[in-house]
């Protein structure tokens, strides 16, 4: 039964996939109703309709900086900024995802005002493997990853990855100064931090730790799974710097 259930299941990501890129490939756009308002998506589907951590970023002020680590095609990013005055930053290293979600920006107006960043972050700066999935969301930097639920590895890219502490203004003056080396301005000071990295939370945060510990941003955790080892250790990581964890779902919202 276990089998047949698994089998199921690679079959049902297999067509989604398929069905998600031929909607791209023959430019069919529609409207996703979200708590945080309608925007346009080439995605077949809405997945991200009634998230619980959507609808807490889309209650912070309509200036604020939110900024979206594991962007994917902008489900969070682009229903945050339409009809706003809120400087969206999108950090997204698959350059599929990354595509797409410019397509979306650009659908919604949003060209040239969503702040689109296409890079890995990470506590150190590296380059590294990037394993692009025949699942694109399963693509990742880990290859086990890239091929889950019968998923399978299409190509390697290598993909440069910052400490988020270099590229937010005002926090790592050193970086600043040599350019942080990345291309783009510095990011502003973020109000909002929302992660979605499919197991590389812990590194996410050990990279942000100067902009955690200085601004205080609220953290919103997209959780994947049972709270493993590598779960309880994130959670620890937060509560260490004083911050409340509520579970709302799937999604960790995280204050000081």
């Amino acid at each position: 039964m276990r089998a047949r259930s698994s089998w199921i299941e690679r079959l049902g990501f297999r067509a989604a996939y398929r069905l998600a890129d031929l909607t791209y490939t023959v430019g069919v756009a529609t409207p996703k109703r979200t708590v945080a308002g309608t925007y346009w998506s080439y995605e077949p589907t809405n997945p991200h309709g009634d998230d619980a951590g959507l609808r807490v970023l889309d209650a912070t002020p309509t200036d604020a900086v939110i900024l979206d680590v594991g962007a994917h095609v902008g489900e969070h990013a682009i229903p945050l900024a339409v009809g706003t005055d809120r400087r969206v930053v999108a950090v997204e290293p698959n350059g599929e995802s990354a595509d797409r979600l410019a397509r979306n920006a650009a659908r919604n107006d949003l060209e040239g005002r969503l702040d689109r960043r296409r890079i890995g972050v990470g506590n150190e700066r590296d380059t590294r493997p990037f394993y692009r999935s025949s699942f694109s969301k399963c693509s990742a930097f880990d290859r086990a990853q890239a091929t889950r639920w019968g998923a399978h590895v299409t190509r390697v890219e290598h993909v440069p990855v910052y400490r988020l502490d270099d590229l937010v203004s005002g926090v790592n003056t050193e970086a600043e100064s040599d350019g942080g080396g990345h291309d783009g301005d510095p990011i502003p000071v973020p109000d909002a931090l929302k992660i979605d990295v499919e197991g590389h939370e812990l590194a996410v945060l050990r990279g942000a730790s100067a902009t955690i510990e200085t601004h205080q941003p609220m953290v919103v955790v997209e959780v994947h799974g049972p709270e493993d080892a590598h779960v309880t250790r994130v959670r620890a990581w937060l509560t260490e710097r004083g911050y409340d964890v509520e579970t709302r779902d799937d999604v960790w919202v995280c204050r000081r």
